[in-house]
């Protein structure tokens, strides 16, 4: 696995964690509100929707495109999605100077590739105090100890970026993106809840609980096919 979003799930959790308000953020929620409303069932895929996109609308993908398709009694969904198309179209043209909708994609991925590269999913954590066996020293924002699930005996480094906090001292408490080093290790076993030790070598300094999982191939997913990830509140019934 590597830092490249692929999926619907993970795109929107990068997303929905991002606090700023910029044009940037504006384009991708309507990218994923036009990939939402797409009619194709269980389409997660980023690259197989705009592949899709490009067929029905046609190639190169225009504002004159998209808005001058008609609705011919079937196709309601496509035209909803279409409408996203072309107002993510516009904003790019007026505000970032750019109307190739494949430099708009390529764009917003590499701004948000760009956070994926520091969290796969959000914990608390606590740390331990030197009398219960953790540091004595505080820990820094970017510190990577060993991450230990219950479920298996492996063990990687997860960089904790701590939000809001730039040092944590033993015995206290902090919200923290999590970056590790093999996620293959993980993957499709992670819910929310789960806890996790965090060592330093055999030695348990804290423990931290999931609290979102952004990198969606960590996450186990659910019985049956769900068009898209669990805790997305975009899902079509």
């Amino acid at each position: 696995m590597d830092n490249t979003i692929t999926t619907y799930s993970t795109l929107w959790n990068l997303v929905d964690i991002d606090t700023k308000d910029h044009k940037q953020k504006d384009i991708a929620t309507l990218f994923l509100n036009a990939m939402d409303d797409w009619d194709t069932y269980n389409q997660t895929e980023i690259a197989n929707f705009i592949n899709e996109l490009k067929q029905y609308f046609g190639t190169p993908l225009t504002f004159d495109k998209v808005t001058k398709m008609k609705f011919d009694g079937h196709n309601a969904w496509k035209i909803e999605a279409g409408s996203s198309i072309a107002e993510l179209i516009d904003i790019s043209s007026k505000f970032c100077n750019q109307s190739d909708f494949e430099k708009i994609i390529e764009s917003f991925i590499n701004y948000y590739t760009h956070e994926f590269r520091k969290v796969d999913f959000i914990a608390e954590l606590t740390y331990f105090t030197t009398e219960q066996g953790g540091r004595k020293t505080p820990a820094s924002s970017g510190y990577r100890p060993q991450v230990k699930f219950d479920f298996t005996e492996k063990q990687t480094s997860g960089q904790q970026t701590f939000i809001d906090k730039e040092i944590v001292y033993p015995g206290e408490r902090v919200l923290a993106k999590i970056k590790i080093l093999s996620p293959d290790f993980f993957a499709d076993s992670l819910e929310k809840g789960m806890k996790f030790e965090f060592r330093e070598g055999a030695k348990v300094i804290g423990v931290g609980e999931l609290k979102n999982i952004i990198n969606d191939r960590l996450e186990k997913k659910p019985a049956g096919n769900i068009r898209f990830g669990s805790t997305s509140p975009h899902q079509t019934p």
